[in-house]
C-alpha cells in the first residue's frame, strides 16, 4: 500500500511538471486468432529525459492460466523474448529491455527460468533528434508454454514525436509500478564475495554476502554477452545461512564448452525485501558440491535411527497388531518364526526402495517431491482404505477371504504358508508409517530429496533396514516370539481388539477422502460402509450382532467424549485464528514487531494431529499463541499446493509438520522440532519476541 502511494505521488508530480499536449501513445491489446491465451500491447507513458534523449515505454504482456513465457537466459528449451525493430524505425539508436526478477519452472525434469500470469518490461528508447517524430517498427518474438509452446510474432508499430509527449497518470502508475519490480544495480547491502567457475566440470560457485539476514533467496545467474546468450544455466544446488548465500549452477552451451574465466557475469537475486543484479567476474578454480561424500555418510545413521523410532509411532500399531496375532495362531516352530519375520523385514525394505524409485521418476518429471505426499491422491488414500478393511474384516470374523481353487492348491503346497503374507504386512506397515515423522527421519529425507537419485536410494534402503531392525531381531532370536502365550479362547478377544484398530485405521483414512470428493459422494460413501458392516454382523452373528455393533459404536462415541473432558478445560481446545500461509507477507509483520507462528500441517499427518491436541491448543501455548502480537499462518498441505511446496524447500524440508516462528529477534525464522514441546514453542516465541 505504501509503495503504491508513492507511485502514484511520483506519477502526479509528473503530470503536473509536463506541459506539452501529446495524448497517451499505445497500442491496441494484440491478440493473434491462431494462438489467443497471450495478448500483447506497447505503451508510452510520457517520461522522458532530453538531455539523454530517451524516452520510457512498457511492454505489457498477458498470459493465460498456467502459460508462461522466458526470462532473458530462459534455461534449457526456453526461447528469449526478442523484439526486432532496427529494420523500418525511423529515428531510433536504440532500445534497452529490462527484466523483472524471474521464477523457476520444472517441466518434465527441464528447468526453465521465466514468467507467468501480467508481466510489465520497462524499454528505454534512445532517439537521434529529439524534435522530430519517431516511427516505432517493430516485430516482437515470444514464446509461451504449458504443456506445449508456441513461438508468436506480435507486429508493434507506434508514432509519437519526443519533445511533445505527456505524461499519462494511469500510464504511469503501470510503469512506476513495473519499475519498483526491477532488480536493483549494485545494491549497497549485497555483495559477491567469490564467483569461481571449473572449465572441466562445466560449473560455477557463487557466493554472495548480505548485511543482513537472509531469509527465502531466489539466485540467477546469466552472460549478458551476445554469444553467450543461448547459455543452458541450470541450479544445481542453493544454501543460505545467517549473512551468507552460496549457490552451484552447472552451464553448458549446445555448439562447444563455455570458457567463462575472467569473464563478467551478472547475478540476479530476490528476496523478501531484496532485488538486485550485482556484476562479477568469475575466476578458475575447483567447485565443490556441499552434499559432500562426508554428508553422505553422516546421514546413514541418522536415517537407521529415524526408521527405527517409526515402529513405536501409532501409525505403524495395527499392522504390528497383525503381525503378533500371526505369531500366536501359528504353530510356533523356530524356523518358521524366523522365516515370518524375515518376510516382514524384506517387505518393510521393499516398501522403501519403491518409494524411493517413486520419488525419483517425480523429481524426472519436475512434480512436487515429500515425504508422505501419496496420501495427497484420493485413488491411493481410497486403496489403503479398501486394504485395511478387508483385513479388519477378516481378523474380526465377519468375513473370510477366499483364494481362488487353483491358487489354494498352490498354496497348500508350499512349505510355509504364510510367507507372502507377512511381506506384505511389512509393505503396508510402511505406507500406513509415511503419514509419521519422526525425529531424526525429516533430516535425513530432506537430505535423500536434495542429494543424487543414488544417495536418495541409499538412504531410503538405511530408513527401511532402520524400520525392520525390530523385525530382524526376532528374526535372529526366534524364542523372543515363541514365548508368547499360546492360543486360547482368550485369542478371540485380543482378534477383536486387533480388528477394532484396523477398522479405526480405516475409518480415518475414509475420513481423508472428504478432502477430495464432495460431502454427497463422502456421506453416500460413509452410510454404503456402514450398511456394509451391519450387514456382514447380521449374516455373522444375527440381529445380536447388529446391537452390538451399533452398542460399540455408541460406547467408543461417549468413551472419546468422556477421555476429552478428562484432558481440557473448557477454554481449551478451541481452534486458533490461522491465516493461510503467505511467505511473502511474513517480513512485512515482522518489520511491524509481530511474531509470526508458521504452521505447515495435513490432515493426514499423524504427528502434525499430537502436535495440534497435545501442545498448540493446550495451556499454556494455546495462550501464548492468542497474544495480540502473535500473527498464526498455517499451510494446509493435504493436498497438493505449489506455494508450500516452495516455503518447505526454500528450508531444505520435504514433509510435515514443519513449525518456524519469526520476529524482530529472529528474522530468518526459528525452526522448531518435529515433535513439539511446551517449552520449545514458548522460548522460540519469547526469542523472536526480543
Amino acid at each position: 500500500m505504501i509503495n503504491n502511494l508513492k507511485i502514484w505521488l511520483a506519477t502526479l508530480l509528473l503530470w503536473l511538471l509536463s506541459s506539452n499536449a501529446q495524448a497517451q501513445v499505445a497500442t491496441d491489446w494484440i491478440q493473434l486468432e491462431e494462438h489467443p491465451p497471450v495478448q500483447v500491447r506497447l505503451l508510452i507513458p510520457g517520461k522522458t529525459d532530453p538531455e539523454q534523449r530517451q524516452v520510457a515505454a512498457l511492454l505489457q504482456v498477458r498470459l493465460a492460466e498456467n502459460w508462461k513465457t522466458y526470462w532473458r537466459t530462459p534455461g534449457e528449451g526456453g526461447v528469449p523474448p526478442q523484439l526486432a525493430w532496427q529494420n523500418d524505425s525511423v529515428n531510433i539508436t536504440d532500445i534497452a529491455w529490462r527484466f523483472p526478477v524471474p521464477e523457476r519452472f520444472d517441466v518434465q525434469g527441464i528447468e526453465t527460468v521465466g514468467y507467468q500470469g501480467d508481466i510489465n518490461f520497462p524499454l528505454q528508447i534512445s532517439v537521434e533528434n529529439w524534435q522530430q517524430p519517431v516511427a516505432l517498427q517493430g516485430l516482437l518474438t515470444l514464446a509461451s508454454c504449458t504443456n506445449i509452446c508456441v513461438i508468436s510474432d506480435f507486429p508493434l508499430a507506434l508514432n509519437f514525436t519526443p519533445s511533445e509527449l505527456t505524461a499519462d497518470m494511469d500510464a504511469m502508475f503501470a510503469y512506476e509500478q513495473a519499475q519498483s519490480a526491477l532488480p536493483h544495480r549494485d545494491h549497497p547491502q549485497l555483495s559477491v564475495a567469490d564467483m569461481v567457475w571449473s572449465v572441466s566440470q562445466q560449473q560455477l560457485a557463487v557466493t554472495v554476502k548480505n548485511t543482513a539476514q537472509w531469509r527465502q533467496p531466489r539466485i540467477f545467474v546469466d552472460s549478458l554477452r551476445e554469444d553467450y546468450a543461448d547459455l543452458t544455466i541450470e541450479l544445481l544446488e542453493q544454501h543460505h545461512q545467517g549473512n551468507e548465500l552460496t549457490a552451484r549452477f552447472a552451464i553448458s552451451h549446445w555448439l562447444e564448452q563455455p570458457e567463462l574465466a575472467g569473464e563478467p557475469l551478472q547475478v540476479t537475486i530476490a528476496d523478501e525485501l531484496i532485488r538486485a543484479e550485482l556484476s562479477a567476474t568469475a575466476h578458475a578454480g575447483t567447485v565443490s558440491s556441499s552434499t559432500t561424500a562426508t554428508g553422505w555418510w553422516l546421514m546413514v545413521p541418522l536415517a537407521l535411527l529415524g526408521g527405527l523410532i517409526l515402529n513405536i509411532m501409532p501409525c505403524v500399531l495395527p499392522v504390528l497388531g497383525l503381525k503378533l496375532q500371526s505369531v500366536m495362531v501359528a504353530e510356533r516352530e523356530r524356523s518358521q518364526v524366523r522365516r515370518q519375520f524375515i518376510a516382514s523385514a524384506l517387505g518393510i525394505i521393499t516398501s522403501f526402495v519403491l518409494l524411493a524409485f517413486m520419488l525419483m521418476l517425480l523429481k524426472l518429471g519436475g512434480h512436487a517431491i515429500g515425504w508422505g505426499i501419496q496420501f495427497q491422491n484420493p485413488y491411493f488414500i481410497g486403496g489403503m482404505a479398501i486394504v485395511i478393511g478387508l483385513f479388519a474384516l477378516s481378523v474380526s470374523g465377519l468375513w473370510t477371504i477366499q483364494l481362488p481353487q487353483g491358487m489354494q492348491q498352490w498354496v497348500a503346497t508350499r512349505g510355509d504358508q504364510s510367507t507372502l503374507g507377512h511381506f506384505i504386512q511389512g509393505m503396508f506397515a510402511t505406507l500406513l508409517a509415511t503419514p509419521c515423522t519422526a525425529p531424526f527421519l525429516g533430516t535425513a529425507v530432506a537430505f535423500a530429496l536434495a542429494a543424487s537419485n543414488l544417495q536418495l536410494l541409499m538412504i531410503f534402503i538405511a530408513l527401511g533396514v532402520g524400520m525392520a531392525l525390530p523385525w530382524l531381531a526376532v528374526a535372529l532370536w526366534p524364542s523372543v516370539a515363541m514365548k508368547l502365550p499360546k492360543p486360547g479362547p482368550w485369542l478371540k478377544w485380543v482378534n477383536r481388539i486387533f480388528a477394532l484398530l484396523l477398522l479405526l485405521t480405516t475409518a480415518w483414512l475414509i475420513s481423508l477422502l472428504g478432502n477430495h470428493v464432495s460431502a454427497t459422494t463422502f456421506t453416500f460413501i460413509v452410510a454404503a460402509l456402514v450398511l456394509l458392516a451391519l450387514m456382514l454382523a447380521y449374516r455373522r452373528f444375527g440381529r445380536a450382532g447388529v446391537i452390538g455393533a451399533i452398542a460399540g459404536a455408541m460406547l467408543l462415541s461417549g468413551f472419546g467424549l468422556l477421555i476429552s473432558s478428562w484432558t481440557s478445560q473448557p477454554t481449551q481446545l478451541q481452534e486458533h485464528a490461522w491465516q493461510p500461509l503467505e511467505p511473502n507477507a511474513i517480513a512485512r509483520a515482522v518489520a511491524q514487531g509481530q511474531v509470526v507462528f508458521v504452521d505447515v500441517t495435513a490432515d493426514w499427518c499423524v504427528t502434525c494431529k499430537a502436535n495440534k491436541i497435545g501442545v498448540l491448543l493446550q495451556e499454556p501455548v494455546a495462550s501464548a499463541l492468542r497474544a495480540d502480537d502473535v500473527l498464526l499462518m498455517q499451510g494446509d498441505w493435504t493436498r497438493p499446493s505449489e506455494q508450500i511446496t516452495d516455503y518447505l524447500r526454500s528450508y531444505n524440508r520435504y514433509g510435515v509438520p514443519f513449525n518456524q516462528v519469526y520476529g524482530p529477534g529472529a528474522p530468518n525464522g526459528i525452526a522448531l522440532p518435529v515433535i513439539l514441546t511446551d517449552n520449545a514453542v514458548l522460548e522460540a516465541i519469547e526469542q523472536a519476541r526480543r
